[in-house]
């Protein structure tokens, strides 16, 4: 079962842009999944300030208006999760078998001190199986069945192509894919493209395949964020052409990331309205066209032929 299609997935790293804190307000009602980047772990640190959210702890005034805003975002449905590890390495080293009961406490005390909604782990250093399973385990029987558990490998690692994470992903889904909700692969930097979506298609039919809606294609959304860019139009284009493929119950994009993105960086929340509205839209001419053809189905079912009166 999906747990949403349709998705819209932003990624929230920088909260100030020329010194005024970014609001995530205006992406209620248009993302379904608010990801807020990077939390890392910090070896040698103790207590609170093992956990860091890019610069600083948290808990630190730097964050004062965002975690009101977060928690109103929830309050319209919106999910939030963290996003841990990424480029900057060490993480999940803090989280090897022999170190992880000293650095694993720190990391669940800020979930449930910040009410995330889940985790997305993304992991850009090399990590055994072992490993990122027991993170994975630990983090649904500390949280529950509800908490959402998604990783973000770069795309290519999902046919076993270039992978940054150490561990095999088709592997991993085979073992723990039923505790997995679903997967932000990344289509950019040279690990894959959403235009045209030749590369997301080579994904879903690969091996033993993954469900369609359990993959979101994450893309830039602004060219100055890395290689690999592709327009808000030609986003657009491709989830037309997937959705007419998959089905409603397709995944949906993702962007990195919200500050600067375009087509107007003023407004970034227009990306995300975007890619929203063209998933609704698609949707709403599948079922049109689903209906319209049950209704002729139904017309030549129960039309009596000449002879039968």
């Amino acid at each position: 079962m999906v747990e949403v299609a349709n998705r819209v997935v932003m990624y929230y790293q920088t909260h100030y842009k020329n010194g005024a804190f970014v609001s995530p307000l205006p992406l209620i009602g248009y993302v379904t999944h608010l990801l807020i980047a990077a939390f890392h772990l910090n070896m040698g640190n103790v207590g609170p300030d093992i956990v860091h959210l890019n610069d600083f702890m948290p808990s630190d005034s730097y964050f004062a208006p965002m975690w009101p805003e977060i928690a109103m975002m929830q309050g319209n449905g919106t999910k939030v999760l963290g996003m841990l590890g990424g480029a900057a390495g060490g993480t999940y080293e803090c989280l090897s078998d022999d170190l992880f009961d000293v650095y694993y406490p720190a990391l669940a005390d800020v979930i449930r001190d910040y009410h995330l909604d889940g985790m997305d782990l993304d992991v850009e250093q090399s990590v055994s199986m072992p490993n990122i399973l027991r993170l994975i385990s630990q983090l649904k029987s500390d949280f529950g069945d509800d908490f959402i558990i998604t990783l973000a490998p770069v795309a290519s690692a999902l046919k076993e192509g270039g992978n940054l994470s150490g561990f095999n992903y088709i592997d991993l889904e085979a073992v723990a894919g039923d505790q997995i909700a679903f997967y932000n692969a990344q289509f950019y930097s040279g690990f894959g493209t959403f235009f045209p979506e030749d590369q997301y298609i080579s994904i879903i039919e690969y091996d033993q395949g993954i469900d369609p809606g359990r993959v979101t294609a994450t893309v830039l959304t602004n060219s100055a964020n890395g290689g690999g860019y592709v327009s808000p139009e030609h986003v657009v284009e491709s989830i037309e052409s997937l959705m007419g493929k998959y089905g409603t119950e397709w995944g949906g994009v993702g962007g990195w990331e919200y500050f600067n993105s375009v087509p107007d960086s003023d407004n970034p929340w227009e990306w995300a309205i975007m890619m929203h509205d063209a998933m609704q839209l698609q949707k709403a001419r599948l079922e049109a066209k689903m209906a319209q053809e049950k209704r002729r189905v139904s017309s030549r079912m129960f039309r009596l032929p000449p002879n039968a009166i």
